[in-house]
This record gives structure tokens, sequence and C-alpha cells, in this order.
């Protein structure tokens, strides 16, 4: 179980995590993060935190799959003056999710990465010949060299408004932390990134770590919003910037399937930029390039087995 105790005493004057809503168990955080962020009493920077979620779920209305007291399973609520523009949410919450990982554990700075659009992946990042972070420029079909670990987590953004105003924002986040590699769901699909916890990886690496605990995960988690919660908001540009450079996606051979056609044939090239909205760029072999508001990316020519 998260020790209660110790999470008030850390976070009681931090812009996140003073007011923690915490479950045993619940079908899913975000519905109950939405009903609180209805009311006006309600603080921005509030969270509401699970054990365990029996109906919990990702893009795409996905499940997120998690054993009780395994997982880091939290919802923030944000209300205005947001961090950063609503388009540019997915993408703070991206940095700030892999912030609290490296800062919790030191030794896979090197080893935490982004997906597009919004995983979290752990393990060595694919590189290319002549690649270019931010705008790509290397040629379809060059050989990807490198390896791409699992997913250790992922975000989910939902945001509510009234008219063309922003009420509040739902960031939704699950990070795999002491699941046992049996424990842990099979691919969703074939070419996507095995999942991945915290401990599988740094078992099967043998990489040397503390013993893990999930409420100095949710404390640095908190900490990281906290201090992006104090500053001014990051201008787009560099927020895209940021982003970029720990976007694995970029640069890699991609197939993108579109969510508003499912059934259309997979577009196959090279991710060669993402925009400050969070759009993915991905030119084929022909010089036929296609902007991607949202969609399932699968890496090409990437060994996507965990190190």
């Amino acid at each position: 179980m998260l020790d209660l105790t110790a999470l008030k005493a850390a976070l009681q004057d931090e812009r996140a995590g003073h007011t923690i809503i915490h479950y045993s168990q619940v079908p899913s955080t975000m519905p109950l993060a939405h009903t609180l962020a209805d009311a006006a009493a309600t603080r921005t920077g509030t969270i509401v935190v699970a054990e365990e979620q029996t109906a919990g779920r990702g893009r795409l209305a996905r499940r997120w799959e998690a054993p009780a007291g395994q997982a880091l399973l939290v919802s923030l609520i944000l209300k205005p003056p947001l961090p950063a523009l609503v388009a540019q949410l997915p993408l703070l919450a991206g940095l700030v999710a892999r912030q609290a990982i490296v800062r919790y554990l030191p030794s896979l700075t090197n080893l935490v990465g982004l997906k597009w659009p919004n995983d979290l992946l752990l393990g060595q990042r694919p590189t290319t010949a002549g690649q270019v972070f931010g705008k790509g420029s290397g040629k379809a079909g060059e050989k990807v060299t490198g390896k791409v670990g699992g997913k250790v987590g992922g975000i989910l953004i939902e945001s509510a408004f009234r008219q063309t105003t922003p009420d509040y924002v739902i960031v939704g986040t699950g990070i795999n932390v002491l699941q046992a590699h049996t424990a842990l769901p099979p691919r969703p699909t074939p070419d996507a990134p095995p999942p991945v916890s915290l401990h599988s990886f740094l078992h099967e690496t043998q990489i040397t770590a503390p013993p893990l605990d999930r409420t100095l995960l949710l404390i640095e988690f908190c900490r990281s919003w906290s201090d992006m919660l104090r500053q001014p908001p990051l201008s787009p540009a560099i927020l895209q910037q940021q982003w970029c450079a720990q976007l694995w996606t970029l640069g890699q051979m991609v197939s993108v399937r579109t969510v508003a056609d499912a059934s259309a044939p997979d577009f196959t090239g090279r991710a060669i930029e993402a925009t400050a909205e969070g759009y993915l760029v991905v030119e084929n072999e022909a010089g036929v390039r296609r902007t991607f508001h949202a969609g399932d990316v699968s890496l090409r020519g990437v060994d996507s087995s965990a190190p």
C-alpha cells in the first residue's frame, strides 16, 4: 500500500499532491477525478490514486492492466491557469512522467524515452544514420540500430471546456513499478513494445538501484509537476524542443494507423518531425508526407524485445 502519511508530509506544501484522494480499488481514477474537478472547491493539483483499477483505461478505450499494489495509478486535476496550452499538455505530461522516473532512479537517466503519442519506454534509444531529432534527415530504408525496450507507462489526457475556455484538465498516468515479468500483460499487438515494469527491467538488465517504493516514485511525480506549476508556462517552441529531444519515435521507420479510419492501410515511412501541437509528420520512400494528429505507431526494423 502507498504510505499516505509519508505522502502527506512530503507533499502538503507542493503545487501538486497537496490533496490526495486514495482508493484501494476502483474501476478507474479518471471518472472520479472528473467528478472532483467539477466542484469549484477542488484545487488544482489534487490527485486521485488507486492501489488497483478493475477497468483502467488508456487511449482508444484500451484497458490498462495492473495487479493490486504493483503500479502507480494516478489522475492529476489541473485548473487554469494551465502550465501549457491544452494542445501541448500531452507533451508536457510525457516529459514530467519521464522526469519523475529519472529523478527517482538516476541510473535510468539515459534509458527512459517517449513513444508517440503517449507511451513511456525503457531501454536503449534506437539510432539511425544521419538522424536529426526534431526534423529528421535520415532517408527511408536506412538500417535502424539499437533496441527499444518495453512500454513502462502511458498517459491519458481528458479536458472539459466551457464554450471555448478550458475548465479543467485531467492527466491520467500509469507506470508499471513492481510487477514481475510473468505478471505483465501480453503485447496488445505483435509489433508493439512489450510491457515492462521498473522491477522487471532492472532485474533483466542488472542495473543497480535501491529497493523500489511506489510512495517515493509518487512523491517525485508530484514534485516534478509542482516544478512545472511554479514556473511561467513554457513557450510552445521550447516545450516542442524538449519533447522532441526525448521522443524516440523521431528518425525511425514507422507504420501509422489512423484512429479515424482503422481499416485503412498503414502509412509507412520515416518519422521526420513532431509539431508543437504534438502531430507526427511521416515521409514515405516516394517522398510523400502525411501529418497525423492521432493514431497508433509501430516502429519498423527495430528489435522490440526487452533488453
